[in-house]
Formats: structure tokens, sequence, C-alpha cells
């Protein structure tokens, strides 16, 4: 048997007992060093007394936790300062945004640095994410791990919901068209209806909105991020080779550095939210709809492949995407290349050959789609949001047998997976009037 399929039943077996540990890791053996670690306070300290010399270099972590953090107490600062003006109401929330554009001192430039901070957490969030996976960092880390996906779909749902409320015909439509994918998934219906409260946006919708993006979801946020925190500590910090000491004072070495990028943080953001106005279009209109409608720019990949097929694109691709995320972690049971980019020089391999592979097939089957229009006797089975999948499914089998790793099978069908992200994303970007495919360059004719 195969090294691969022989590690892969090896994990599925021990499944019962690894989800034992991943939820009650103070179950372990008293002589456990982790169980000791265990049952230090909750909030014993936020840095560790001492670092490992290697986790203080720009390549270790690219800084991508510190970044979210800092931009996400950006948004809370902003956010608190806009509070007190914005008013949650559709005849008075536009008439707001206006005045912080043009009547209040400053007032524009705190909206621009809230907006801003949104889009760059989002992003920062989810290249975080990936660091941690493609390093193999969440090995023995599995609960913090799916604490890290909570926080990832938190941080979305965030930016999502401060979407809709300057209530200008954009946001309207983009939270129209993204809230309409909801009808594709199990249950979706019902689900918006609750997140609208009703059939259609309207003022139910905007109070909603609001009372979930100011209180309810910065709430969880706080709490995850606290408990997300708490474990890095108690695991023993950023991972990394086990037999290195960890023999550097974390401060100054450690703090003084997490400093300097938060300055250099909010200093940048705050250069660029004075030299750039975030855009307020027109007010919202419910009886005239934009053309083309398209949702914010991080879901704008799940449009695109909803128009390819509502069952492949709005649930398999994001459904299987986000399983592999949370199975990964349970099925991968090997200890070496923990640190290490890609687990080593295979996995880079891997990652690089797959991932080429990927791009090149997600840009052809979007050309045949675009030019053709799908193939009309089956379009839910053939598409190229099937494609895709189809080809991460071949990813993992490939380069599990090649490699005997579950490991990088995994990590070559995730590299599919996000390379069709990618591709959808661009594909989504460049959709203009009746979602046609325009290239940057052309102009949209008049609609």
């Amino acid at each position: 048997m195969s090294p691969f399929f022989r590690e892969l039943a090896s994990a599925l077996r021990a499944v019962p007992e690894t989800m034992r540990r991943v939820f009650h890791p103070g179950a372990a053996p008293a002589g456990d060093p982790a169980a000791t670690r265990m049952r230090r306070n909750f909030l014993f300290h936020l840095h560790p007394i001492r670092v490992r010399p290697s986790t203080l270099t720009v390549s270790s972590t690219f800084a991508l936790g510190l970044c979210t953090a800092t931009l996400g107490f950006l948004l809370l600062v902003s956010g608190l300062l806009l509070m007190m003006v914005y008013a949650p109401d559709p005849a008075r929330a536009y008439a707001s945004m206006q005045d912080l554009a043009f009547a209040l001192p400053g007032g524009g430039v705190v909206r621009s640095l809230h907006r801003l901070a949104a889009h760059g957490m989002v992003l920062c969030a989810g290249l975080h994410l990936l660091r941690v996976l493609f390093y193999s960092a969440y090995r023995r880390r599995e609960l913090n791990w799916f604490f890290g996906l909570g926080l990832l779909l938190l941080t979305a749902a965030l930016s999502f919901t401060g979407y809709l409320l300057p209530w200008d015909q954009r946001a309207f439509w983009a939270v129209n068209v993204s809230t309409s994918m909801l009808e594709h998934v199990p249950g979706g219906d019902g689900l918006r209806s609750m997140l609208l409260g009703g059939p259609e946006i309207g003022a139910e919708s905007l109070l909603r909105f609001y009372a979930l993006h100011v209180a309810i979801l910065p709430a969880l946020l706080v709490g995850l991020l606290a408990l997300h925190l708490w474990r890095i500590r108690k695991d023993g910090g950023l991972a990394g080779r086990d037999n290195e000491e960890a023999s550097v004072p974390a401060w100054p070495h450690l703090v003084l550095r997490e400093a300097l990028v938060f300055l250099a943080i909010v200093l940048a953001l705050t250069i660029l939210s004075a030299l750039w106005d975030s855009p307020l279009g027109p007010p919202a209109d419910p009886h005239r709809p934009d053309n083309p409608e398209k949702a914010p720019w991080y879901f704008v990949w799940i449009q695109e492949a909803v128009s390819h097929s509502a069952l492949a694109g709005g649930v398999l691709l994001p459904g299987i995407l986000l399983g592999l995320l949370a199975l990964l972690p349970i099925l991968d049971r090997r200890d070496d290349g923990v640190g290490r980019p890609f687990s080593g020089p295979a996995g880079r391999r891997v990652f690089l050959a797959t991932i080429a592979i990927a791009l090149a097939a997600g840009a052809a089957l979007e050309a045949w789609y675009i030019t053709t229009g799908g193939w009309p006797a089956h379009p839910d089975l053939v598409n190229p949001s099937t494609g895709m999948l189809a080809l991460a499914l071949a990813a993992w089998i490939v380069a599990g047998v090649w490699t005997g790793s579950v490991r990088l099978g995994m990590f070559g069908a995730i590299a599919v997976l996000l390379a069709a992200v990618l591709v959808f994303t661009i594909s989504g970007v460049c959709r203009g009037p009746d979602w046609r495919f325009f290239w940057p360059w052309e102009e949209w004719p008049g609609v």
C-alpha cells in the first residue's frame, strides 16, 4: 500500500482521539508539558518572558497577525468616532455620510481610515491564515487553528455588515446581490430573511446590520481574539524548531519590534486616509438596480462562481475549501517540517507546480466559459467551478501519492482552490453590464 493511503487510513482511525485532544488539551497526562501550561492563569502573560531568536525575523511571520490586530484597533477607534454621527435609519443614514464627508472637520479622514482599515484587515487576516497553513504551524495547535478560522469568518462578516451602512446605491445593491447568494445554500432563505428582517432590504435590514456591526460581531471577535492570543502563549509561542532554545528576552527585542510595526501601520493609513477620500455614490434607490450588481470584492469570487452554477459555485466550492481547512489539522499527524515554508523543498515543489497548473487551468476554463457560455446540456456539471473542484481532487491524490504525505496532498488540493478564488476574483472584477466580461482598458457601453 502507498505510504499516502497508509498515513491517511491511520489518521482517519485516530480521529476520535485527535478530536478529544483538540477540544480538551488539559486532559493530557499530569507530566505532559502541555498540561502543565494549561494549569496557568488565563491571563498569565500576553507575552512570554523569552522568545526564540528565529521568530523575530520578518520571514517567520511577516507580522501578519500583528498587522491584523493593529487594523482591528484602528477600526475600533475610528468606528467609535463614526458612531457619534451616524444614524441607522434609511431617512438619515445617507445624510449622515454626507455630513461626515463635507460638514464635519476631519470626518472624511476618519471614514476613509475606517474603510481602508476594514479592507486591510480582511486581506491581512486571510494572508495570516495562509501563512500559518503553509508553515504547518497548526500542528499540535489545532484548537487555536479553529479559533483562527472563526476570526477570519467574523472579520469578513464585520466588513460585510458595515458595507450597507453608508446607504448609497453601490452599497445597497452590493449587499442585495450578496444576500441573494444565500438562496443557493441549504436553509439560506430563512437565514436571508432573518438577516434582512424581511424579503427585501429596508429599514429593518439597516438596523440589524448596524446592531451586528457595532455590538454583536465585535463582541464575538474580541472574545475569540482573547482566546486566540491565550492559546498562542499556552502553546509555547510561535511554532518553530523544537531544538531552538528561547534565549532572547521578549523585552525589548519583541515588544519594540511590535511597537514599530504598530506605529508604521497607523502612520501609513493616516496619510493614505488624508490623501484619498472614500467613495460615496448617489443615495440608495431600491427601484433602480445597478448594472452590474456586484458583491464586495472579498465575495466577488463567489458571485462569479455562482454565475457558473448555483450548486457548484455557491455551495460546493466555498464549502469544500472551508472543509479542507478545517480537516487539515485533524488528518495531518506529522511533526516534521513544522515552522518551515511548505514543510521543506518537496512541499515547495508541490505547491509551485500545483499553483502554476491550477492558474493556467482556471484561466483556460474561464476563457472557455466566457467565449462559449458553457455547456447548455449540463451547466451544473460542466463549468469552471466543477473543473477546479475536479482538479483539486486530482491534485490531492497525485501530490499525496507522489510524496507519501497527507499534508502535502492537502496542500496541493488547497492550492488549486486558492487559485480558483484568485482567477474568479479577477474575472468577477472585470465583469461589466449584464455580467459581460470587459478588459480593464475597455469602455463599458451605455446602460
